[in-house]
């Protein structure tokens, strides 16, 4: 045990409970009972947008995707968003909790280890220079680092640009939320070629999709291949107005 694990023990960044270092490099960042509450989203979901579903089918999109023009491949989300990945996701919004990011983007990436989506970016979901000055990073860009880590793909945090200052998305309607996204982005032209590349796009909520899909839409104009994406998390239907969801 070093010096400084004396002084500032590591602690389970859900209930605090001080746990025992790691020798062998690699961060502890849950004691064994909190660990036991993230259980990675299963089989069956839909196919296109990554919601759980109650019973297997043989419909490639569920309800709420037909009729849904995605601009990426299919989307996937690691963790519903409730219960204690609800609140650690919170710490890092409102109380700008790095840590909680860091810790959050290696359970992450173990669950991505089990998709093996093959592309040669990460692009991390951007945030606007203001929110990223208050917050102190971007919670998109700490949750892709481990996973380009694991894939071995370098993590493009400035391809896309976010060059307006949007009204947050927690309330509005799929179409509102649409139209909040419409030129609030930018692909970063001087900097990348992506023509025949294949884009993987990382965030932490998935709700309607929209901002995934405008985003998508950037690098499909710029000559991507194919985009995919991944999120952290995934509101659940039953709790997709809930007021204390502020996306990015």
């Amino acid at each position: 045990m070093s010096l400084l694990d004396w002084i500032y023990p590591p602690k389970c960044m859900a209930c605090q409970m001080i746990l025992v270092p790691i020798h062998n490099g690699v961060e502890n960042y849950l004691c064994d009972n909190c660990k036991s509450l993230f259980i990675p989203i299963e089989e069956p979901f839909c196919l296109r947008c990554g919601h759980p579903k109650k019973a297997a089918s043989d419909q490639f999109s569920c309800a709420a995707c037909v009729g849904k023009d995605f601009n990426f491949e299919y989307h996937r989300a690691a963790f519903a968003y409730e219960d204690v990945v609800r609140d650690l996701v919170l710490n890092i919004k409102f109380r700008s909790k790095k840590q909680v990011a860091q810790g959050l983007g290696h359970l992450f990436a173990n669950v991505c280890k089990n998709w093996n989506i093959k592309s040669d970016y990460i692009v991390p979901i951007p945030l606007h220079s203001s929110k990223k000055r208050k917050r102190g990073f971007n919670q998109a860009d700490v949750l892709a680092q481990p996973i380009g880590k694991f894939y071995g793909v370098p993590v493009a945090k400035n391809m896309i640009l976010r060059i307006k200052k949007t009204t947050p998305q927690s309330g509005l309607s799929a179409f509102a939320r649409e139209q909040n996204l419409t030129d609030a982005f930018k692909f970063n032209n001087k900097k990348y070629n992506i023509e025949g590349k294949t884009i993987l796009l990382i965030d932490d909520i998935f709700t309607s999709g929209a901002t995934i899909n405008a985003c998508a839409k950037y690098l499909l104009d710029n000559n991507a291949a194919k985009v995919y994406a991944v999120s952290l998390c995934i509101t659940l239907r039953q709790h997709s107005d809930d007021s204390a969801l502020e996306t990015v």
